[in-house]
């Protein structure tokens, strides 16, 4: 019942849409922050799949050199 109020409560003043942050980052993180953490997640995660692929071709060609 109190978000049907009028005026509605998320145009009152105090509440969160008076709180965003000015340049409108809603994840609370800089440029530099958000890079760092994506090659965090992203670069071991593309190691591990080019070493997976790695592995997996080398065995492909030893089978086909012995066999």
């Amino acid at each position: 019942m109190f978000f049907l109020s009028i005026p509605q409560a998320w145009h009152l003043v105090g509440t969160w849409s008076e709180q965003l942050p000015s340049e409108s980052n809603l994840i609370g993180m800089g440029q530099t922050e958000l890079m760092m953490t994506l090659h965090s997640i992203f670069v071991p995660l593309l190691i591990v799949i080019s070493y997976y692929l790695f592995n997996s071709i080398s065995k492909n060609e030893s089978k086909n050199i012995k066999g």
